[in-house]
Order: C-alpha cells, then sequence, then structure tokens
C-alpha cells in the first residue's frame, strides 16, 4: 500500500491537499456574530448618544479632540462606548465616496473637481469612506457583553448648486455610497439618511433593506421669502418634481433642499420613502413647543406609533438632552460624547 502511495504523482497529492483544506482547516470568518443597526434602533434604551461626526464636530480648532469624519474620530468614538456614529459622505472627481461634512472646501473648491489624492493634498485628514466603514465594522463584532456597537449613521449631503449647477451628480454619489457601503459588508450595520427625499428615494430603490431617515431642518420649515431674511442669500424656486409634491429652493450657492409648507407634509414625506427614523433639527422641536406647548412630544409620540424612531441634532447641552429626553426622543447627535454616554437610558 505504501509503495502504491509513493507512486502517486506529487502533484496529484498536492492538489488534493489544497482542495480539501479549505473545508476542513480554515476558519470560517464569515460567521462572526455582529450588532445590527436595528438592534441599536429598536432597543428599549433610550435615549442613546449618536457620535456627530465620529467623536464631535472638530476641524483642528479643538487640539484635543480628533479631525472630524476620520478614522481616527470614529475609532475614539466608538472606544469611548458609543453604539453609533454619524459620518457625512461626498464624492471625489474619480467616484471615490469621502468622509467630509461638506462638497467644498474652505476655499470654495469642490470635491468633485478634485481626485481623492488631490483632495488629500489640500485636507491630508480626509478619510476614505471605505476605510471609516472597515473601523466600524471591526467595533460591531459582538463580545463578550451586551452592548451593541460599530453601526454607523451615514449623510448623503445633498450637492451644493456651487458644485452641482446642472443638478446631475446625485445618482453618481449614491452608487458610489452604496457600493462601498457592499464591498465593506456594512449592509446590516448602517442607517441612511439625508435632507434630499431624492437621494433616500434612490437608496430605496436600489438598496429597499438598507434602512434610511429623512432629515428636518428648521430652515425648511420656512418660506423662500423667510430665507432670504434669515440668511442673507438669494433664493430660487426650482421646478424639481422627484415625486413627491414638495417645492425646491436653491439657497445662494450652498443649499438645493425641499421646503415644507408644514410638518405634516415632511412626515408624509417621512412615511412614503418607508423611512425607519426620523432626523430633527433639534431647535425646530424647541420651537414648537415654545409655540405650542406638548406639539412636539405629540409628534414624537405619532412617530413611535408609526414606528419611526426619532433622533435630534446637535445636542451639547445637558438641559437640552434631559428636556428632549423627557418629550420622548429616541436619541441624539453629539460632539459631547462623555456627556451623552453619561445621560444615556435616562
Amino acid at each position: 500500500m505504501l509503495n502504491a502511495l509513493i507512486r502517486i504523482p506529487i502533484t496529484v497529492l498536492i492538489l488534493f491537499v489544497v482542495s480539501v483544506y479549505p473545508a476542513y482547516a480554515q476558519p470560517d470568518h464569515a460567521v462572526k456574530p455582529r450588532w445590527l443597526i436595528e438592534d441599536v434602533l429598536a432597543s428599549d434604551f433610550k435615549p442613546l448618544a449618536i457620535g456627530h461626526r465620529g467623536f464631535s464636530a472638530n476641524l483642528g480648532e479643538n487640539p484635543d479632540k480628533p479631525i472630524e469624519n476620520t478614522t481616527e474620530s470614529v475609532k475614539q468614538a466608538f472606544r469611548a462606548g458609543v453604539q453609533i456614529v454619524e459620518v457625512d459622505v461626498v464624492l471625489t472627481k474619480d467616484n471615490l465616496a469621502v468622509a467630509l461634512h461638506d462638497d467644498f472646501l474652505e476655499d470654495y473648491s469642490c470635491v468633485n473637481q478634485l481626485t481623492f489624492a488631490e483632495l488629500r493634498h489640500r485636507f491630508k485628514q480626509a478619510s476614505k469612506l471605505k476605510h471609516v466603514l472597515k473601523v466600524a465594522r471591526g467595533f460591531s463584532v459582538k463580545k463578550n457583553n451586551d452592548r451593541p456597537s460599530g453601526q454607523v449613521i451615514l449623510e448623503i449631503k445633498t450637492p451644493a448648486p456651487l458644485c452641482d449647477p446642472g443638478d446631475t451628480t446625485v445618482p453618481a454619489l449614491v452608487a458610489a455610497t452604496l457600493a462601498t457601503v457592499n464591498q465593506t459588508k456594512m449592509q446590516q450595520q448602517v442607517l441612511i439618511e439625508s435632507f434630499s427625499p431624492e437621494v433616500v428615494a434612490m437608496v430605496k430603490a436600489s438598496q429597499p433593506s438598507i434602512p434610511r431617515a429623512l432629515s428636518f431642518s428648521l430652515l425648511q420649515a420656512l418660506t423662500p421669502e423667510q430665507l432670504e431674511s434669515i440668511t442673507g442669500l438669494p433664493v430660487t424656486l426650482l421646478d424639481k418634481d422627484v415625486g413627491f409634491g414638495l417645492q425646491w429652493v436653491e439657497v445662494g450657492p450652498v443649499y438645493r433642499v425641499p421646503i415644507y409648507e408644514s410638518i405634516h407634509e415632511y412626515v408624509a414625506t417621512l412615511v412614503a420613502l418607508e423611512s425607519r427614523a426620523a432626523t430633527l433639527d433639534k431647535d425646530a422641536l424647541l420651537q414648537m413647543e415654545m409655540m405650542s406647548a406638548g406639539s412636539a412630544a405629540l409628534l414624537i409620540s405619532q412617530l413611535h406609533n408609526i414606528e419611526i424612531s426619532s433622533l435630534a441634532y446637535t445636542v451639547n447641552d445637558e438641559q437640552e438632552w434631559l428636556f428632549l429626553t423627557s418629550i420622548g426622543v429616541d436619541g441624539f447627535y453629539t460632539d459631547e460624547v462623555l456627556m451623552g454616554l453619561s445621560l444615556e437610558g435616562l
């Protein structure tokens, strides 16, 4: 028998070993249990602290904190104990999704006119979304505790008129973001949000299993005349129909967003998009309460009744946190991560 085995060509033996080795000897990295975004959204442990732009909004003015929207900022937030962070997404000239708050730099040069290499030359801390999500994925693995981690809210930024005068770049931005989510296998660890119903609708159409949120700013509740008065920028009405019957406006070179005639119109859009969460301007909620006591609490209750979580931004003051908690808000974007963690669940 041994002599017969020796006569088998060595190449045949090698091929046999190679063919059976993966099945019997290689560890299976694909079955690691991971926390899911739904574990956080559906938890009764509320309100939760959401790391704003990772650990906080910071472009270098605070040397004690990492630069916002970077791998280091996200890493520091998760190490501090947050379950979920928020990062912003824009697109480069070479179609790379990057984590950056605006699609233009301080000198108003447009990110979509720069390759990633050129962007890094201008802003050396710029991080590819791919790298940010890979960092988060490492924290999403379940450890020997019952506290979720490694979850990410991706805000797809509405392209500014300055950098997208023809209003044509949204499909490429959405596609690049989703491609990066898929590449990093983070489909069950992200929530995608935007102030643009068009963006949210594209995500819904392309990958309906990824949960979505529609953001709302107090500015979107103003009339064009009020917007001009408050911002000091010219407001242009747009003939833009993406299926929700909303009036869109351009506010100077900076914003292209819909405005809402009432909070009910916003909620109707939220529902039409089958949103999992509503991302609400804290100032809008505080204004509602000031105008009519109990109105913001009623809105949050109505959202809960249709299984939509309420998230408010950006809450850096303890008294605001406690008041918004009292009306039922589920989570707060915060630059004061340690404060937020100390107030979670209260």
